[in-house]
């Protein structure tokens, strides 16, 4: 009987071992799959990352030059704006500037 005990525990520990050996593995084989979604998910938002930062030089670019092109289309327009943004600048900073200050 006890030679008997003895195997029966054993095949049940061994039992258990390997159903513990596969629940590893499917565990293993869950965080492979989930590694290389991440990482294809990074590799995705790099990729968006790149070309919307092309995108957005390509605007820049292109601002720059549609300005270029009004500017020397329209000379004395272009420094009404730029003397009234000035202006419109200086009186918000002097205006910020000379405001008192409360002191607590």
């Amino acid at each position: 009987m006890n030679t008997q005990t003895t195997t029966t525990e054993n095949n049940t520990k061994l039992k258990n071992a390997l159903h513990t050996a596969g629940e590893i593995a499917e565990v293993g084989i869950d965080l492979g799959v989930l590694k290389k979604r991440i990482e294809s998910a990074v590799d995705e938002a790099v990729f968006d990352a790149d070309r919307l930062a092309k995108r957005g030089k390509h605007m820049v670019e292109d601002a720059v030059d549609d300005s270029t092109y009004y500017i020397k289309k329209n000379p004395w327009q272009s420094v009404g704006y730029a003397a009234g943004a000035g202006l419109g600048v200086g009186l918000l900073l002097g205006i910020l500037v000379a405001r008192p200050r409360s002191r607590g």
